[in-house]
């Protein structure tokens, strides 16, 4: 009698077991629900050299590179200081550090404006902000100018560029909210697709905000060509770079005034750093995952995955020794002139050429690696 109770309970247990697990991995709701989507073949044409390795400039006991910009011959990194985002200034061999500002939450990229002003964004629990940053003589002032759109609020905005005109370009990755942070948010929209990311452009003289560009499957790069006056936008699921003009409104991705300038890329690329020789540089956040790509069309197979929960995510999307974490191409002709291996990094999320290296900066690391060019 004690065993036929026992087993009774047992396949009790079993059954429980079996519908939590169907209810935790294929019924439970998500945010991101996925979308079918076909998966673009490889570039095969490299023509270029590997880079090798120029040092690393330890940064301790900042962590969490997000962002890496050059201004008049200093180096600037976002980094994080405790649970604070942080703005750092220091010469390229990594002497002079300062600290520029602190703020709240997480500084996902910055961009200097022509006239000294540095425009910022961020990720706080509220969601994503906007920021304009003066200094002067005494000291740095930081004014909020933009943390929602037609009543939305920003989800998760990972890259600015100001123009010379005054204007700033954003971007917001997806309409998902991110809820855990930027690199959550990168490999949900990388396993979910939902092409929700749009870049939008603010005009601080008329505090309005414009949508230039929409449709993008994770918004998580921008680089601005004044010369040409064209935008370029790094689509990290499609693993493409996007060309749409700086006076454009309204765009789709793939559609009518936007064009792909880069397609087949061999990773999910994020950070664009355009050189004033006119070299653009793409930072990868991953390596291309064989599994993600072959499952495309497999909306059922991704939702387990983004169900799974972070630690499954991390294991789909790795940047190995051996795969490029950047590449760099001649917008004006069109050749690929460095691709950026061994440098051994989870997530390369940030590049910036000074002189005759180029940095980078990778998602946990405590340190810049650098790279000859």
């Amino acid at each position: 009698e004690v065993l036929q109770r026992f087993q009774k309970l047992s396949i009790v247990f079993v059954l429980c077991a079996a519908v939590a697990l169907i209810w935790g991995l294929v019924l439970r709701p998500i945010e991101a629900a996925p979308t079918p989507y076909t998966a673009p073949d490889v570039r095969q044409e490299t023509g270029a050299q590997n880079a090798a390795e120029g040092g690393v400039l330890e940064l301790a006991p900042y962590t969490e590179i997000s962002a890496l910009r050059e201004n008049n011959g200093w180096l600037y990194a976002a980094a994080k200081s405790g649970k604070n985002g942080c703005l750092l200034r220091m010469q390229p061999d990594g002497t002079g550090r300062t600290e520029v500002l602190t703020t709240a939450g997480e500084i996902t990229d910055f961009a200097f404006a022509p006239d000294g002003t540095i425009w910022m964004t961020t990720l706080e629990s509220e969601g994503g902000r906007l920021y304009r940053v003066n200094s002067d003589q005494w000291g740095v002032t930081v004014e909020l100018t933009v943390s929602q759109i037609d009543g939305r609020a920003l989800s998760c905005p990972t890259a600015v560029a100001a123009a010379s005109d005054g204007v700033v370009y954003f971007t917001d990755l997806a309409a998902a909210r991110a809820q855990h942070g930027v690199e959550s948010a990168l490999r949900t929209e990388l396993t979910a697709h939902t092409g929700t990311g749009s870049v939008y452009v603010y005009d601080p003289a008329a505090r309005t905000v414009e949508t230039v560009l929409t449709g993008i499957a994770g918004a998580s790069g921008l680089a601005l060509d004044v010369a040409a006056e064209t935008l370029y936008v790094s689509d990290l699921g499609s693993r493409c770079v996007w060309a749409v003009d700086t006076a454009a409104r309204d765009r789709m991705a793939g559609g009518k005034g936007c064009s792909t300038h880069l397609y087949g890329l061999p990773g999910y690329p994020g950070a664009l750093s355009l050189d004033a020789d006119g070299t653009l540089y793409i930072s990868y956040r991953w390596a291309r995952s064989g599994w993600l790509e072959k499952n495309a069309d497999s909306t059922l197979l991704r939702g387990i995955a983004l169900r799974a929960g972070q630690n499954t995510q991390e294991r789909l999307f790795r940047c190995t020794a051996d795969a490029p974490c950047a590449e760099a191409v001649s917008l004006a002709t069109g050749a690929w002139e460095q691709t950026f291996t061994g440098l051994a990094q989870d997530s390369c999320a940030a590049v910036c050429p000074v002189e005759s290296k180029v940095y980078f900066g990778a998602a946990g690391a405590d340190s810049l690696l650098a790279a000859n060019r």
